[in-house]
């Protein structure tokens, strides 16, 4: 076991891959609708991971109606709950943050967000960024500088949680740390993360004190 602690005072958390296991309605989702349009699966999964629907729709076709298309699109991902669950630990490390503390930042829609924090019932943040929220996605970095904001407290004094290079991107240039939620796929590099932990279970709130949070950090791969 290789663990250190960090302080910090607040967590920032990506909604999918690293509070939900959301990996297969995303998956069901996205190659329905790419099979509808015949394009490649497999480079749409390595180019949009992480980035708001929006976004990713405007570089794969750019050419039709956005709205049409993501409203498609998450028609789709609302439809499918099969095996969507949180990661092991989610609800345990979420329920031990005093709520002032964190906030939800994720590239999907507040539609979605709610829908599946609902189905699995993780609790629910003060502050709650979605795409909905914000002008420019992961990895511009102002969902998490609004989210931040939100909660009164400076980026750099923040811990954001993430799985996806995008994601990453967008912490770290908000100013915060990254801990990277699962280790590195083939096609998804997390290698700029500041810190990587297995699940959510590896974390744990020491203790709470005067604003600040002492997080324990469990590196280890197994």
């Amino acid at each position: 076991m290789s663990t250190i602690q960090i302080n910090c005072r607040a967590i920032l958390s990506d909604l999918d891959g690293t509070l939900i296991d959301s990996l297969k309605c995303v998956d069901y989702a996205w190659e329905a609708w790419a099979t509808d349009h015949a394009l490649d699966i497999d480079w749409i999964k390595k180019s949009a991971h992480g980035m708001r629907t929006a976004d990713s729709l405007k570089l794969l076709v750019p050419h039709l109606d956005l709205a049409t298309e993501m409203k498609a699109l998450e028609d789709l991902e609302c439809s499918v709950t099969t095996d969507l669950v949180e990661i092991a630990g989610a609800k345990t490390f979420l329920n031990s943050l005093p709520k002032a503390h964190w906030a939800i930042v994720t590239s999907g829609s507040r539609r979605l967000a709610n829908h599946r924090l609902g189905h699995v019932g993780l609790p629910r943040p003060t502050v709650f960024v979605t795409a909905d929220d914000v002008t420019a996605g992961k990895p511009d970095p102002q969902c998490y500088l609004k989210a931040a904001q939100g909660l009164g407290i400076d980026p750099a004094d923040c811990i954001v949680l993430e799985d996806s290079p995008a994601g990453i991107k967008a912490g770290k240039a908000a100013g915060a740390r990254v801990i990277a939620i699962g280790f590195s796929r083939a096609d998804h590099d997390i290698s700029a993360a500041d810190f990587v932990v297995h699940d959510l279970t590896r974390m744990r709130v020491v203790s709470s004190r005067d604003g600040t949070l002492m997080i324990s950090l469990d590196t280890s791969e197994k």
